[in-house]
């Protein structure tokens, strides 16, 4: 695959990934209590509209971010540089792979046990409530593994090379690293500390939400990259 053709790619894969993943971001259903109570977030997840289209819209951005990941791998040069990114594209695999799982659990198992709990009563309520328990503890678990790398060390990542390269403005690479390690924070003390509103509801929307915005501009710049490969290939 040419040069050009990969910067086409990533800038695709992060214009349109970042944008979906924007909306899929303000639009998730986030409501105080939740976090603390099984019974209180399957009731989040029965009385929603939109959980299963905005879950489904979020899987389809973070697989373009994969693209997205490639093309910014490509578009990074000189020896320390490149040997960070390429850190950051296997960190971003991981990220993806993460992402994709938690996902897809929230999209369809989640869902389809908190309709079941809806609709059930007795022994069958209790049980669903506890096979919902089970699975929200994992997700938990996938969900703090996304912070820690697919908005945690693969913005730190590529925002290191792009410190050490000359092909990106010093101040991308700064943004990268900063909020990335927010990101980052917050995964660290979900860890220890257990699901919390501070990380869950600040720190993380925050985080990645500027991360987001740091991938769309990326995407941009990328595309105006492989539009300068074409202008003077001719």
């Amino acid at each position: 695959m040419s040069h050009k053709q990969a910067l086409k790619i990533g800038a695709v894969g992060a214009i349109a990934g970042g944008i979906i993943g924007l909306v899929g971001n303000i639009l998730h259903p986030r409501e105080s209590g939740t976090l603390d109570s099984t019974e209180a977030f399957l009731e989040e997840v029965s009385g929603s509209d939109i959980w299963v289209a905005d879950h489904f819209a979020l899987l389809i951005a973070v697989s373009l971010l994969l693209a997205a990941f490639y093309g910014l791998t490509h578009s990074i040069t000189g020896e320390s540089g490149t040997i960070w990114a390429r850190f950051g594209w296997g960190a971003g695999i991981v990220g993806v792979a993460l992402g994709l799982i938690l996902l897809l659990s929230d999209a369809f198992a989640i869902s389809e046990l908190a309709d079941t709990w809806a609709d059930s009563s007795g022994a069958a309520k209790d049980l669903a409530l506890a096979a919902g328990d089970a699975v929200t503890q994992i997700n938990f678990a996938l969900f703090t593994g996304l912070m820690l790398f697919l908005f945690g060390a693969v913005p730190v990542l590529y925002g290191v090379a792009m410190l050490r390269s000359t092909d990106y403005a010093p101040w991308l690479g700064w943004v990268g690293v900063i909020f990335g390690l927010v990101n980052v924070a917050a995964g660290v003390i979900q860890s220890f500390a257990g699901p919390a509103e501070l990380t869950a509801f600040v720190m993380f929307p925050i985080g990645s939400i500027v991360i987001t915005l740091w991938i769309v501009y990326l995407g941009v710049l990328m595309w105006r990259r492989s539009a300068e490969v074409t202008a003077s290939t001719n």
